[in-house]
């Protein structure tokens, strides 16, 4: 165990007890809320100076304790703490993918509608972002701070010297320049992935579809994921798109994208900007960023993806109090910048665009204002539902949708119908 700044105490293993029970640590007299974590370098430091600053500004009648484990096994134990009634964390990091496993039957955390409504915050938010992956039936039960809005990045260079017409302003035109592209120099604009669904919902998403419609029943044969999949699916078959094998953001796919088979990328900031920087270090100003291209001529040109979100379970014996750190946190400038400057997080908070800080040109994007060029499509990103089921539904869709339609030439249309037949499937077996 070792004491981080400020008081919180960020645990490395399993040695302290961090739950709501008789019995519970204190400090000085105050009792020790318990928080726990995955990502030890990435998130966690964020929550440490948070917790610093915050501890400094409102002199809470708490301490805080930080314990990080590995990811599987930190949602794991937290549902099995859930249904034993005791030793789980009064404060939690729920990963998008993670959190249907949270809401089914009774929803183990608290809602945070009330405490947002009450400040005035709920709509000082991009919703699509902080709130939407952890709300169900209306009740927001998670905030996040990455505002994970989806660009097009591309490779400048190759794009100029190419004679690439920028910006790409829609799919179709994108396809015209991938064409040529791939004519002139034999290599690709895109790569299409087929064992991943993660760009795959992006522009489904971007055309106000995704995995599940607002009642939370499976959406995958609606027409927006049967557009997607059949573009990506031509690009490959017109051959000015290539396959790929490897997961999204992967080491791998940034391979290709570093030594110029491939020119284009699709995703948030913690995608183009994190991995890029981290596995392709050397492309430093080489890239632009964009909007997406167009669908239809009045349709968003962006989208969401992933992101984790900060959750208080119900077995916390200070809600009130942990409801208002976990607010304050993802709503103070000081707080979010350090998670911008560390990890350049573009965050959630409106209104943290009013700082210059976010604004300024960044090298690694031949100095473009991302910031300006994030906030100002934000407000485009549909709004979207999510659901009990979302694991085993976005692995539906995969196993018996996209792959198949981009590897087996089983027809788009055919492999969306079963990809849903088999998700209604799953739900109905695991509710009768």
């Amino acid at each position: 165990m070792r004491a981080a700044a400020g008081g919180a105490l960020a645990l490395g293993g399993l040695g302290a007890s961090a739950c709501s029970q008789t019995g519970r640590k204190t400090v000085d007299g105050k009792p020790v809320l318990s928080m726990w974590a995955f990502s030890r370098d990435g998130r966690v430091p964020w929550h440490e100076e948070a917790w610093r600053l915050y501890r400094k500004a409102k002199r809470p009648d708490f301490e805080l304790e930080i314990l990080t484990l590995p990811f599987q096994q930190m949602h794991d134990k937290i549902l099995v703490a859930a249904q034993a009634g005791s030793g789980g964390p009064d404060i939690a990091d729920i990963e998008i993918s993670a959190f249907g496993r949270f809401i089914k039957g009774e929803p183990i955390f608290v809602d945070l509608t009330p405490a947002l409504r009450e400040r005035k915050l709920l709509d000082q938010f991009y919703r699509a972002s902080a709130t939407d992956p952890w709300t169900f039936e209306d009740r927001v039960y998670g905030l996040g701070n990455e505002l994970n809005t989806c660009l097009m990045v591309y490779r400048a260079d190759l794009y100029d010297a190419a004679g690439v017409t920028t910006p790409v302003e829609t799919w179709d035109q994108f396809a015209e320049e991938g064409r040529r592209y791939h004519r002139d120099t034999g290599r690709y604009l895109t790569d299409v992935e087929y064992l991943d669904w993660q760009e795959w919902w992006q522009l489904t998403l971007q055309q106000g579809g995704g995995f599940f419609d607002r009642s939370g029943r499976p959406a995958l044969d609606r027409p927006e994921g049967i557009r997607t999949l059949t573009y990506r699916r031509r690009a490959v078959q017109e051959g000015w798109a290539i396959r790929r094998s490897s997961d999204t953001g992967s080491p791998q796919q940034f391979a290709g994208l570093g030594n110029g088979t491939i020119a284009t990328m699709f995703g948030p900031a913690w995608y183009f900007s994190g991995n890029s920087q981290n596995y392709i270090p050397d492309t430093a100003g080489k890239w632009r960023l964009q909007p997406f291209p167009r669908w239809d001529a009045d349709g968003s040109r962006t989208a969401t993806h992933g992101g984790t979100g900060v959750c208080v379970t119900r077995s916390c014996p200070l809600p009130d109090e942990a409801v208002d750190f976990v607010i304050w946190e993802h709503s103070t400038m000081e707080s979010l910048l350090f998670d911008y400057r560390r990890r350049q997080t573009f965050p959630t908070f409106r209104p943290a665009y009013e700082d210059p800080a976010l604004n300024e040109p960044v090298k690694f994007f031949s100095d473009q204002r991302v910031g300006q060029i994030v906030s100002d499509l934000s407000p485009d990103i549909n709004s979207w539902s999510n659901s009990p089921f979302w694991p085993e539904v976005t692995q539906a869709t995969l196993r018996e949708g996209i792959t198949p339609a981009l590897s087996k030439d089983v027809e788009v249309a055919v492999a969306m119908r079963t990809a849903q037949e088999e998700a209604e499937k799953i739900i109905r077996l695991s509710t009768t």
